[in-house]
């Protein structure tokens, strides 16, 4: 039995997405700094659609060779900032970029980003982050720049 337990602990320990093939490629130092701006935002209740200057805010994520990366929302009356970690996921043959931002670099509270984040890549340069903003569901649209 304890061999068993030593043996489902290693498939585990390297079974890891990072680690496959499919992904090494996007973990490479001259893919990167990357930077993704914010290009659309979505409300499908309000049928709410705005682009470019008429968006609410202006966002982007820089993302950096070390898989950390730098999250900055622009408002008319303020600037804020967060940072983390980046990791590749893949969940249902979709790969998605997950953003867990370091605790003391955001007060979760009062700041409007999420704790994590979890993007879906495109086939043409564009992340897309679908959550739920005051009750309401809101997409938002990154390009790569």
């Amino acid at each position: 039995m304890k061999h068993f337990f030593s043996l489902f602990l290693f498939f585990g320990i390297f079974s890891c997405n990072i680690d496959q093939s499919e992904y090494s490629e996007l973990h490479t130092s001259k893919n990167f700094p990357q930077k993704w701006e914010l290009i659309q935002m979505r409300f499908p209740s309000e049928n709410i659609q705005q682009e470019g200057l008429k968006m609410a805010w202006q966002e982007s994520y820089l993302l950096l060779p070390d898989s950390t990366f730098l999250k900055k929302r622009m408002t008319n009356t303020e600037t804020i900032t967060a940072e983390g970690k980046f990791y590749t996921e893949k969940l249902n043959n979709e790969i998605y970029i997950r953003f867990e931002f370091d605790k003391t670099s955001v007060d979760l509270e009062e700041d409007p980003f999420s704790e994590n984040e979890r993007l879906l890549m495109t086939n043409d340069n564009v992340m897309v982050l679908t959550s739920e903003y005051q009750g309401k569901k809101q997409i938002l649209d990154y390009r790569l720049k």
